[in-house]
């Protein structure tokens, strides 16, 4: 730990030139909270000196990026610009400080003193201008007066991070680990102070003493809870000593996220995992993805996906005769249960052979010919995910007349056949269709095996068999493989012709294993919203967050599009909190596809209505073009009704 510091005294000594080009790579993190990275001499270019133009005459913003310029060993970037910040800082020590810093870093240290000594005669001696001031001594080699303006500075404030840890390491280097403790001690008597006792409780836990550290982070804890990294050294400690009941127990009552380093947050979510305590971990996050910052969105993902998985339930065997019902479906689950978006496809003549697309039956020796309920696994997504992608194509591309029968058990579980459909049952299906696809899946080692077959009722005639074996990586490819040999077989069964009819829609051409999923777990948000029963719904910000990446993704795929915002708003007329998150993302999307003109910019109504306190939103709202879509326009009238006002939450913006 103090080696720390050391480097830090040493590495003063010479000028800080900017770097060569050394191939390193600078991290973004955009609205969506996706990371992407450019070379690190074309963010100084295009990133680091446009900001420190358009933020010239802004004080904080303009010492921000000095900062955390310096952090990346660029003082000679932010050169003028800290000498601009001096002249214009309110803060006098923040300025004067700053301009300070750089003038070392370059090796000007006679200017550094001087900057500091002018600030002295400004506003007096200050522990921070004191500590570097010591700085500028140790960088001239004159340790013994560093040493004795830095005991000055801390007997003016005994917390300072860098100029406490440098005088402990000073006097472990001079006298031993004995008198850096015995000074630590005497400085920890003080009234104000914090952080002697801090680096007293880290240098015990780590030396094993867990009692005495932990006695030394309560008397740190009780006097700086807040405003200071006390927390999130005190996580970081116990985190990597496995004390993670003791981190917990001390830090979440007094944790706040929106005063406290959300670093802290991300200590105790990872406690909460090791500790598998989903449900105070859920709490905690719902809390950090309230703040809205996209930088922290991938993190807190990681951690949600944690908790469900610490929560799910695998399908289990029906222990009972549950209450059967049939949710039959003619159009794509996006497209349901959104106030009448017929508008969005395609018309049909009505006439022709009637197709029923049914899920895969759960086929193997696990499973033992038993129907099964329940939270969907990876075998239960598949088995309804064939038969969804089978219906949107359907719909778009043909003329026929398509419903795809989905059981649900108990009004919100879906149902997992553990075997294929008998003569009886394809017999009564047979009274309101011609035709039938159903089949099943099996689950093994090796991946997946899926036998799917087009059946003609009448006669329970066999037309065509497709199979195909896979393992998850596969799944998107292989079943629009499969469902094109499905769409082939059923054109020469019935003479129609299978092929795009609008160009709002098309399969995508990448991310396919995502879209098939998106499409599985849309179903299971359509489920719950069908059924008003929410707090089955198991993943529900996954949900919407695999979503909004999807169509971040995939930006041509209308269909992406629409399960994003129809998602959003189905969750909003559920009075899911979790809607809320997503606003800044949301919004942003749909501002790319105004500019874009795409055909999914329709949803506007939707997402103003989902967001009403939004102004961009009104905005784009308001300078719509009217489409002339006499059924569209009913439907916008609809959405406006169905979301009123005052039942939304307002805007975080």
């Amino acid at each position: 730990m103090f080696g720390f510091f050391r480097k830090r005294k040493k590495a003063a000594e010479a000028p800080a030139a900017a770097p060569a080009n050394d191939g390193r790579m600078v991290s973004f993190v955009d609205t969506y909270g996706r990371s992407y990275q450019i070379p690190f001499e074309q963010w100084r270019r295009e990133v680091l000196q446009p900001n420190l133009q358009s933020k010239w005459d802004e004080p904080d913003a303009l010492y921000s990026l000095v900062i955390s310029a310096l952090g990346d060993d660029l003082a000679s970037d932010v050169d003028a610009a800290s000498a601009h910040l001096l002249e214009i800082d309110p803060m006098i020590e923040r300025g004067f400080v700053t301009r300070a810093i750089v003038q070392l870093k370059l090796g000007r240290t006679r200017d550094a003193k001087g900057t500091l000594r002018k600030a002295i005669d400004k506003i007096g001696e200050t522990p921070t201008l004191l500590t570097n001031l010591a700085k500028v001594a140790s960088a001239e080699g004159k340790d013994t007066e560093a040493m004795a303006i830095l005991d000055r500075s801390l007997q003016l404030d005994p917390n300072q991070d860098n100029g406490l840890g440098w005088r402990v390491a000073e006097r472990t280097e001079a006298a031993g680990a004995d008198a850096a403790d015995a000074f630590l001690r005497a400085l920890a008597e003080r009234d104000d102070a914090f952080r002697p006792q801090l680096l007293l409780g880290q240098t015990a836990i780590q030396a094993g003493l867990r009692d005495d550290g932990l006695a030394w982070f309560d008397r740190a804890l009780a006097k700086a809870p807040h405003g200071t990294d006390v927390m999130l050294a005190v996580t970081g400690t116990l985190g990597q000593h496995g004390l993670l009941n003791d981190l917990v127990t001390r830090v979440a009552p007094l944790f706040d996220p929106q005063r406290d380093d959300v670093r802290v947050g991300f200590n105790l979510l990872q406690a909460y995992v090791e500790l598998g305590d989903a449900e105070r971990g859920q709490l905690l996050l719902g809390k950090l993805f309230a703040l809205g910052q996209p930088a922290y969105a991938q993190n807190l993902q990681h951690f949600a996906q944690a908790f469900d998985e610490m929560t799910v339930e695998p399908s289990k065997p029906l222990d009972h005769t549950p209450e059967i019902s049939l949710l039959q479906m003619v159009q794509p689950p996006w497209l349901l249960d959104m106030h009448g978006m017929e508008w969005a496809a395609p018309p049909r003549s009505g006439d022709g052979p009637r197709i029923v697309l049914l899920p895969l039956a759960a086929v193997d020796d696990a499973a033992g010919g038993v129907a099964r309920s329940g939270r969907e696994d990876d075998r239960g997504r598949l088995s309804r995910a064939l038969p969804l992608l089978l219906l949107e194509q359907l719909v778009y591309c043909s003329d026929l007349r398509v419903a795809m029968n989905l059981p649900v058990a108990d009004q919100h579980n879906f149902v997992l056949f553990g075997q294929p459909l008998s003569d009886d049952e394809l017999d009564y299906l047979g009274q309101d269709f011609d035709l039938a696809v159903e089949g099943e899946v099996s689950a093994g080692q090796d991946g997946f095996h899926v036998v799917c077959r087009l059946r003609r009722l009448s006669d329970r005639v066999t037309l065509k068999r497709v199979e195909r074996r896979f393992n998850e990586r596969e799944a998107g490819n292989a079943l629009v493989v499969l469902s094109g040999e499905l769409l082939a077989s059923l054109a020469e069964a019935t003479g129609a012709i299978i092929e795009p009819r609008v160009p709002m829609y098309a399969l995508p051409g990448t991310d396919v294993n995502e879209y098939v999923s998106g499409l599985a777990q849309y179903l299971a948000l359509t489920l719950a919203s069908v059924a008003k029963a929410r707090e089955t719904l198991f993943g529900e910000r996954n949900i919407y967050g695999w979503l909004q990446t999807l169509a971040v993704s995939v930006p041509d795929s209308e269909p992406a599009q629409f399960m994003y915002f129809t998602a959003l708003g189905k969750g909003r007329r559920m009075g899911s909190p979790l809607v809320d998150e997503f606003e800044k993302p949301a919004v942003q999307r749909m501002r790319e596809l105004v500019q874009a003109g795409r055909f999914s910019t329709r949803l506007l109504p939707l997402l103003a209505a989902v967001y009403p306190n939004n102004a961009e939103l009104g905005d784009l709202l308001a300078s719509a073009k009217p489409t002339g879509d006499e059924a569209y326009a009913a439907w916008c009238a609809r959405v406006a009704a169905a979301f009123p006002v005052e039942a939304v939450p307002p805007s975080r913006e």
